[in-house]
């Protein structure tokens, strides 16, 4: 039977009537979850899921039940009783994946190829699973599109990731969590984790029992003879190896690896790969060296907390690179003739010998700069954090990123010099700016002088920490807790002055962005001084922080008198 054609009990709806290859390409953007629930829908839908070429599934967390919560308080063995199993859980999360995989050849006939294979696993058990993670990637490879296959496998959550990802700010003595061991231990200037995140690092930990006070590790007579938890010896994470015939499939086209092991062989053969994605391998830079050499059709690489990549070089001509938390990398070599974007992201590295690029970097139009960790304060940083951006003066689009929103460019450095960034439209700034910042007005100034064709602004405020001197981007917190505030006795007016207002500022910016907008005093003379200074501006975006309505309607007035244009293009969120 013709599969392309519905069958003849199909409904009188025009989408039912389409064929099977109109409808499985339909629901291939789709979840595979969402996407075989279409077969609930009618008998015409029964086994289109047959048709559908790119199979997605994600690994929800599990739930944080009684217990989690109760093994922070009490310690005695009536608090930790084994509850019966659940007659009504669902199924795991191996046999969801193998059941979509088959599911596309419940019906006789031609199945779809495959052309994407993405699968997000946190509860991987090592060797118990590795013989099924084999099948889902030999599957993968056997039913992949002549003209190409993305394949995708994440084995372990993203909390888990990097924890220098906070951001602080020099206010004092705080002290950050380098140690993937001491994740989720509080230490004083460390807010305490929230019972989900302790959950997660407690697994990774070990046994450790976590206190409601500033101690880290609070441990029981019974553990009185067992080593501190920095002494303990931690358990290396079960990690996964890929298979060899990964490296030879000619019809992979993009390949992104979380928490896996590569181990190539001493010949990689990937002619049509154009992607490549690792995600916390512990692989060394050797191993990764050999597996881009194996593609040269390689356009964009990015390396994302591989802590055993020391030293890289790249002879494929990338067409973007990023690098994110490889916190041990040192030296980076790469071919830039074709190079358009570039992203860092950790700490401030040694200008002088991290980057060398082969072809020159005047081609670059996206740049991204993230300094992750401690704030960037001394003469040192602030000179290698320059040196680095003068590699992309070229750039169209710069993108930011610290603790504090402008970090170091207000102030008078010797030997540091802000690069000119003549072909630049569009500045993306963020970080946080606290109520008693001073010199963002002149960071804000200085940068604008060194770009004088700049067309858009886009700043983003990190939240505020009242009660903590670090920064931890987690969505639950922007979303229960409420940043805004304003107080229209504030005065701005001396520090929206007193900067030089950049030519840029006067007669080219058009395009205003301001994310996260919480109303502080600082974050007002900053957009004071932006508005009241740019009469060519004709859009304005704002979005608030979570807050009370009246504040918000306080703000948007204020801000729409700052305007120059009263009849720009304003929208606020």
């Amino acid at each position: 039977m013709d599969l392309s054609q519905p069958e003849c009990s199909a409904g009188g709806d025009r989408l039912s009537k389409l064929g099977d290859h109109v409808l499985g390409s339909i629901l291939s953007f789709l979840p595979a979850k969402e996407a075989a629930s279409a077969a609930l829908l009618s008998s015409r839908w029964r086994h289109v899921f047959g048709a559908v070429h790119t199979v997605s599934l994600e690994e929800p967390e599990p739930p944080i039940s009684d217990d989690d919560y109760g093994q922070y308080q009490c310690d005695s063995p009536s608090c930790h009783r084994e509850h019966p199993p659940d007659p009504n859980a669902p199924p795991s999360f191996r046999s969801v994946v193998s059941a979509a995989l088959i599911a596309r050849h419940r019906r006789r006939g031609v199945v779809a190829p495959l052309r994407a294979l993405r699968v997000a696993m946190g509860s991987y058990r090592g060797a118990a699973d590795a013989a099924e993670v084999d099948q889902w990637i030999s599957y993968a490879l056997h039913q992949a599109a002549p003209h190409g296959l993305d394949l995708g496998l994440r084995l372990c959550h993203e909390d888990l990731l990097c924890c220098r990802t906070c951001y602080a700010m020099c206010r004092g003595t705080v002290e950050l969590c380098q140690d993937p061991r001491t994740f989720g231990q509080t230490t004083s200037g460390i807010e305490e984790d929230s019972p989900k995140r302790r959950r997660i690092s407690k697994s990774s930990v070990g046994s450790s029992q976590f206190s409601d006070d500033d101690s880290s590790v609070v441990s029981s007579s019974d553990d009185e003879d067992l080593p501190s938890s920095e002494e303990r010896p931690v358990e290396p994470e079960p990690m996964y190896t890929v298979p060899r015939a990964l490296f030879y499939c000619a019809q992979l086209r993009s390949l992104s690896l979380g928490f896996c092991r590569l181990a190539p062989p001493a010949t990689v053969s990937l002619p049509s790969l154009v992607s490549l994605l690792l995600y916390n391998v512990p692989d060394t830079g050797a191993n990764v060296e050999r597996l881009i050499a194996g593609c040269p059709r390689l356009a964009d690489l990015t390396l994302e907390a591989c802590d055993e990549v020391t030293a890289l070089t790249v002879l494929a001509r990338l067409r973007r690179l990023a690098l994110r938390c490889c916190h041990k990398l040192a030296t980076v070599a790469v071919d830039a003739s074709e190079l358009r974007a570039f992203e860092y992201k950790g700490a401030v590295p040694d200008a002088s010998s991290f980057l060398t690029t082969h072809g020159g970097c005047g081609r670059v139009d996206y740049c991204k700069v993230d300094i992750c960790g401690a704030e960037a304060t001394s003469e040192e940083e602030l000179i290698n954090l320059m040196r680095l951006l003068h590699l992309f003066v070229n750039a169209k689009h710069l993108h930011l990123e610290s603790a504090r929103l402008g970090s170091g460019l207000d102030k008078d450095v010797l030997h540091m010099k802000i690069p000119c960034f003549l072909s630049l439209r569009h500045l993306e700034m963020r970080g946080c700016l606290p109520d008693n910042e001073t010199g963002a007005v002149g960071a804000m100034s200085r940068i604008l002088e060194h770009a004088p064709n700049l067309e858009v602004i886009s700043l983003a405020f990190h939240p505020q920490e009242h009660d903590s001197e670090v920064y931890m981007p987690r969505e639950e917190k922007l979303l229960d807790a409420h940043h805004l505030s304003y107080s229209p006795h504030s005065v701005l007016a001396a520090a929206a002055t007193s900067a030089m207002i950049p030519c840029c500022l006067r007669s080219r910016v058009r395009e205003i962005n301001l994310v996260h907008y919480q109303g502080g005093t600082a974050q007002r003379a900053l957009a004071k001084f932006l508005l009241c200074n740019a009469p060519a501006v004709d859009k304005l975006w704002c979005e608030f922080a979570e807050g009370a309505m009246f504040e918000q309607i306080q703000l948007t007035r204020e801000i729409k008198g700052w305007l120059i244009n009263k009849a720009v293009d304003t929208h606020f969120a």
